[in-house]
């Protein structure tokens, strides 16, 4: 694992696709390198998304599916409206979840 990298996933609609960049640019700016392999990273983002049950249940199971591969020293982190909308909820289905990005990126 490389520190101060991360690797990030992109689900839902073009708009995240947008937001997921972004994130990536203030990410970068801030020192962290990109990643495309999740194993290599230290922070598991995933920009996820929350309008309809599939999108809901897809963001869950990748978020499910880095908790199960994270290791010590790798965080997992939510982004993106399934994190925003259900924030607690997430809480109590994925408890290893650690962290959400709620931030605005557009100023």
């Amino acid at each position: 694992m490389k520190r101060n990298s991360f690797y990030l996933l992109s689900l839902g609609c073009s708009k995240n696709t947008v937001d997921s960049e972004s994130m990536a640019q203030v990410l970068m700016q801030g020192g962290l390198r990109g990643s495309g392999d999740p194993h290599q990273a230290e922070f598991l983002i995933v920009n996820t998304c929350g309008f309809i049950d599939a999108a809901k249940r897809e963001s869950l199971d990748a978020l499910q599916e880095l908790i199960d591969l994270k290791r010590p020293h790798q965080y997992v982190i939510a982004a993106g409206c399934l994190s925003q909308r259900y924030g607690s909820t997430l809480v109590q289905e994925l408890p290893a979840w650690m962290a959400s990005w709620h931030a605005p990126l557009d100023g």
